[in-house]
């Protein structure tokens, strides 16, 4: 016994909350092969009193003990932001925002946002952002960079908000959508000379971020028309800050591609792609440097302990979300695997975006947990004191609002109206 709780039972509460595991399915994978198991309320029971609020105060002190270190650094940090649906589309109840180091490579802060505390779902990421730097600055971290991807209201805020962090674009999602709208024009008519071509655009723009310092807006936007030049066979003459190609002379296995055509059809339409406003505006603001990519990495983390095609309590999903960051702090710097003779381990994947080109991928070490150990050495502290920990307030439900009538009169409502049929 732990406290007056049963340790088998508790232990087992803890095991699948901290792995990230379902408790119906769990619960129902033990009665299926004859083996005693809680009750789904006892699962709840368990998490409400014991397991979130230990989750909580974990997660406490890891924040408090970043801000401390940054703080006593006295140096301004980089952060990445992005936000995260619980839902595909515009009809979402959760919205997270999550904050990491991009230089430290760890999570630092997570917000969680309610649908019905801002105007609708899609403001829902505006709003994580504004919570995680209200609690930065009142614990005293500057923030001197903020990477984050192209959302026009964070852009906007962050502009009129904070005047002395450089805010920077992620190249990923710059190069994301505009493979996208080259895909489109490469299927239109009289365009498919561009297909084989697009591959190149979308790695010069990686090329434009990572050869030129952010402040050098120019330059970059030279660089970054140099592209119309080239495809036509033209290397000189881009600009003044940028008058030819940095590539030697193409031969070879360089030289493969069909040049376009001035004048075409598709040549025109690339033109107006390329030099439009919104590159305009995106490509000085590129980040030179520190990019969220690890960010998406911690996202698929997520995607583990709080799977989409299911639904959560408020303190559910935000802890589920706590613990894949704790989870992500632990083992996202992990070493690469070596084989007995020393070799690094490589692997080989076909991923779908790719379209059957491969990847080679790292073979990291086995994760560890040292997290769990924690979080169940401090519910067991929790249930042998016999307290029970309250959790803090959450939003009302969307449905609160709504007329609540009595399940007696509902179900004889619903009844006489079939009875009419």
């Amino acid at each position: 016994m732990i406290g007056s709780i049963p340790a088998g039972n508790l232990l087992l509460s803890c095991g699948i909350l901290f792995s990230g595991s379902l408790p119906t399915k769990s619960i129902r994978l033990l009665k299926l092969v004859n083996i005693m198991a809680m009750s789904y309320d006892t699962f709840l029971r368990h998490q409400r009193h014991y397991m979130q609020p230990a989750i909580l105060q974990v997660w406490q002190s890891h924040r408090e003990l970043y801000v401390q270190h940054v703080v006593e650094s006295g140096k301004a940090v980089c952060l990445g932001g992005d936000g995260r649906a619980d839902t595909p589309g515009h009809s979402a109840k959760y919205g997270s925002y999550n904050m990491m180091d991009l230089e430290e490579g760890i999570v630092v802060d997570v917000q969680l946002v309610q649908s019905n505390e801002v105007k609708s779902s899609y403001h829902m990421e505006k709003e994580g952002l504004r919570r995680s730097v209200d609690y930065f600055n009142e614990a005293g971290v500057a923030i001197g960079e903020l990477v984050t991807d192209r959302h026009v209201q964070i852009i906007k805020w962050v502009r009129e908000n904070m005047p002395e962090t450089n805010h920077y674009f992620d190249v990923w999602h710059v190069a994301k959508g505009l493979k996208k709208k080259l895909t489109a024009l490469a299927s239109e008519k009289e365009c498919n000379e561009l297909r084989p071509w697009i591959r190149s655009i979308s790695n010069h723009i990686y090329w434009v971020a990572a050869s030129t310092p952010a402040q050098d807006g120019e330059l970059r936007w030279q660089k970054w028309l140099s592209v119309m030049n080239h495809i036509q066979n033209v290397h000189e003459g881009h600009g003044a800050l940028f008058p030819r190609c940095a590539h030697g002379e193409l031969v070879g296995r360089d030289r493969q591609k069909q040049w376009l055509t001035a004048g075409t059809k598709v040549c025109s339409k690339l033109e107006e792609l390329v030099s439009s406003r919104q590159m305009k505006k995106d490509v000085p603001k590129l980040s030179s440097g520190h990019q969220t990519s690890s960010l998406e990495a911690y996202h698929s983390v997520v995607n583990q302990f709080a799977p989409k095609m299911y639904g959560f309590s408020y303190n559910g999903i935000m802890c589920r979300f706590i613990l894949a960051a704790l989870h992500y702090n632990e083992n996202g710097q992990r070493a690469q695997a070596t084989t007995r003779d020393g070799k690094a381990c490589y692997r080989i994947d076909f991923p779908k975006h790719k379209k059957g080109e491969h990847t080679v991928r790292k073979v990291h070490v086995d994760c560890t947990y040292g997290y769990v150990k924690t979080l169940i050495s401090i519910v067991e502290q929790l249930a042998s004191s016999r307290t029970r920990e309250v959790l803090p307030n959450v939003p009302p439900a969307l449905c609160h609002e709504y007329l609540h009538p009595p399940k007696d009169e509902a179900v004889a409502q619903m009844k006489s109206r079939f009875q009419k049929i």
